[in-house]
C-alpha cells in the first residue's frame, strides 16, 4: 500500500481514521504516519478533557510539532463529561498558537476557519475561561451545538456563559457564520446579568443562525440587526462597519426561538417588527421610517417551528401577521 500515490494514501487514510484508533495506524509506517499526522493536525479533534491536556502537555515538552497548519479544532464532549473543558481548550490553544506552523492574526491569535463546540457548559464553571480560551482564536465559522440528539430541548449554553462567549466573539475580525443552538439567554428575573445589553455588534458576520434558544426577545433581535446594519448609531458599531465598508449581513435564521421559557410564546416575526415600531417611536429618530425598518427585517429575519411539543407550551402553528 507504500506505493500508492499520496493523494490516494491520504483519501483512504482519511476515511480509516475515522473509525480506527489513530494510534494504530501512526504505528504501521512513517509514511503513514506522516500522512496521518497532516490529517489529524490539519483537522483537531477532541473526544475528552484528557486528550486536551495530554495533547498541550506533550506539545509543551516538545514532543510532538504540529505536522501543518490546523484549519479546524473540534470539541466533542459527551454531556457530564465537560468540567474544566475550556481550562483544557485554553492550554492546547496556548501551545498551538505558539507553534511555528500555525497562522496567527496580527493579535497573535490563531487563525482558523472553523472552530466547533459540540459540548455543555455548566453553571458553575469559571465562565470567565470561556472568553480567555476563545479569545485566542479568530475563526471564520464558529458553532457551539448541545450533545444531545437535535430533539432533545437541552441547555448547553448556560446563561452565565452567554457573555464571555459573545464578549469573545465580538472579537473576532473574520467570522462570517455563527451557529448556536440550546442556548439559554440571561433574563432580568431569573439569572440576570448587568453586562448582558444584547448580542453585540458583530460588523464581519454573514449568517446568524439560533437554534433552541430560550430567552431571547423580539427587542433583542430587533437591536441586534439595527446595530449590525448601521442604523442605530452607536459610536463601536458604527466604526468598525465603516472598517468593513458597509454591512454585510445577509440572513438571521431563528428555529424553535422562545422569548420567555419553553412554556412560554414563541419568538415570532409579528413580535419583532412590533419590537422595531416600538424601538424607533421610542428613539425619535426621523432619519429611520417603520416601512424601512420593516422591510430590512423581513428580509434579514426567517422565523422557523422545527419542533413541538405534544401539549402545553407555545405550539408550532403557522405565523399570522395579527399575532
Amino acid at each position: 500500500m507504500d506505493t500508492l500515490p499520496i493523494e490516494i494514501l491520504t483519501v483512504v487514510l482519511t476515511i480509516v481514521l475515522q473509525d480506527t484508533k489513530s494510534s494504530n495506524i501512526l504505528c504501521t509506517s512513517s509514511l503513514f504516519r506522516s500522512i496521518a499526522q497532516r490529517i489529524l493536525h490539519q483537522d483537531l479533534c477532541f473526544y475528552s478533557s484528557s486528550q486536551l491536556t495530554k495533547f498541550a502537555h506533550v506539545l509543551s515538552k516538545g514532543g510532538l510539532y504540529l505536522a501543518c497548519e490546523p484549519q479546524s479544532l473540534m470539541l466533542d464532549i459527551a454531556g457530564g463529561a465537560s468540567f474544566k473543558i475550556f481550562e483544557g481548550l485554553h492550554a492546547v490553544l496556548t501551545q498551538i498558537v505558539s507553534d511555528p506552523q500555525c497562522k496567527r492574526d496580527e493579535n497573535g491569535r490563531l487563525i482558523l476557519e472553523t472552530l466547533r463546540l459540540r459540548l455543555n457548559s455548566l453553571t458553575h464553571d469559571d465562565h470567565r475561561l470561556i472568553y480567555t480560551s476563545l479569545s485566542k482564536v479568530n475563526a471564520r465559522h464558529f458553532i457551539w451545538t448541545g450533545p444531545d440528539p437535535p430533539h432533545h430541548f437541552s441547555t448547553a449554553i448556560v446563561s452565565p456563559a452567554v457573555f464571555p462567549l459573545f464578549k469573545a466573539l465580538a472579537t473576532y475580525t473574520r467570522l462570517t457564520h455563527l451557529h448556536l443552538t440550546n442556548i439559554a439567554f440571561p433574563n432580568s428575573v431569573i439569572n440576570s446579568d448587568a453586562r448582558w445589553t444584547g448580542i453585540p455588534c458583530l460588523p464581519s458576520l454573514h449568517f446568524l443562525y439560533l437554534g433552541q434558544a430560550t430567552f431571547l426577545t423580539a427587542e433583542h433581535i430587533t437591536e441586534f440587526v439595527l446595530r449590525c446594519t448601521g442604523q442605530l448609531r452607536n459610536s463601536a458599531c458604527t466604526s468598525k462597519l465603516e472598517a468593513h465598508s458597509g454591512y454585510v449581513l445577509e440572513c438571521i435564521r431563528l428555529v424553535d426561538v422562545y422569548e420567555e421559557s419553553i412554556w412560554g410564546p414563541r419568538l415570532k416575526l409579528p413580535h419583532i417588527l412590533l419590537a422595531s415600531a416600538t424601538l424607533l417611536a421610542e428613539s425619535g429618530s426621523s432619519k429611520l421610517s417603520s416601512s424601512t425598518v420593516s422591510d430590512l427585517i423581513e428580509r434579514l429575519v426567517h422565523v422557523d417551528a422545527k419542533t413541538e411539543r405534544i401539549v402545553g407550551g407555545d405550539r408550532a402553528m403557522p405565523e399570522v401577521s395579527s399575532t
